[in-house]
């Protein structure tokens, strides 16, 4: 009987780390998604680039292979509408020409205009 609840307990105790691991990938799938998407917005609004669907199917290729295809559609479309709105808030309050702007231009030319063609 004790043996039983050992390896019951044991079983439950390995599923609950693996749930919080689990978690912690896509939290952290998540903010790389984000990072990459609003990338993508500072570039649109500083360079006034236009992307083609090719490109954007490129692009969102790669970022998909950074966070190893973890969320779904659902997830991305909300992440994709959170960059647009930081990348704007950031653009309108500090300008193109700031810190974190200028790292987002600099993480798109580095990882993501290679896949776009630019």
């Amino acid at each position: 009987m004790i043996r039983r609840f050992a390896v019951v307990a044991f079983a439950m105790l390995g599923f609950a780390g693996m749930s919080a691991t689990a978690h912690a990938d896509e939290v952290s799938a998540r903010a790389v998604w984000t990072k990459y998407w609003t990338a993508i917005e500072v570039q649109k609004i500083c360079n006034n680039t236009a992307f083609s669907q090719s490109q954007y199917d490129n692009m969102v290729h790669r970022i998909n292979e950074r966070v190893n295809y973890d969320l779904g559609a659902g997830t991305l479309h909300q992440l994709q509408s959170d960059a647009k709105t930081t990348a704007h808030d950031l653009t309108f309050k500090y300008g193109c020409n700031s810190q974190e702007a200028r790292d987002y231009l600099t993480l798109f030319q580095n990882d993501l205009a290679p896949v776009a063609g630019q």
